[in-house]
């Protein structure tokens, strides 16, 4: 009995992993907020670019929809994912590398501002770090000029 629930308890915490990861056929802009959130999570400081892309779904360009009523979703706006990504150069001349994504749900309306994202901060094809504060910590102790929140 011991051993049952113990299996059953694995596999659920597998099925909310796997599950976890989906992103709805016609999702909302708070979904695509929601599911960047949740794949930021994932995210181990260390890991490459490669593995960043992953874990966040890949490159891809997600067409979100709003409801018009209760059975019927009318197109919105399109979130790229990453929903943008710059180079920065440090006062000692190495290259940084920031992906953007959105996840800011709290303000699903107009245009999405940078204050709505959150950076992820590669050096050397590594991340070494994500978030709002870290980045401005980080931009400051390695000299790099940055756009306010």
């Amino acid at each position: 009995m011991k051993s049952a629930a113990i299996l059953l308890f694995a596999l659920m915490l597998t099925a909310h992993d796997i599950f976890a990861q989906a992103l709805s056929k016609k999702p909302s802009r708070n979904e695509v907020g929601s599911y960047n959130q949740a794949n930021l999570l994932k995210i181990d400081i260390g890991v490459t670019k490669t593995k960043v892309l992953e874990v966040m779904g890949g490159v891809q360009k997600i067409q979100t929809y709003t409801s018009t009523s209760f059975m019927t979703k009318k197109e919105s706006v399109i979130i790229n994912n990453p929903f943008n990504r710059e180079f920065k150069t440090d006062s000692a001349g190495n290259t940084l590398e920031i992906l953007w994504y959105y996840t800011n749900i709290n303000k699903a309306d107009g245009d999405i501002t940078r204050e709505q994202q959150t950076p992820i901060v590669l050096e050397k094809n590594a991340v070494v770090g994500m978030g709002w504060d870290f980045y401005e910590d980080y931009a400051r102790r390695k000299g790099i000029t940055i756009e306010p929140r």
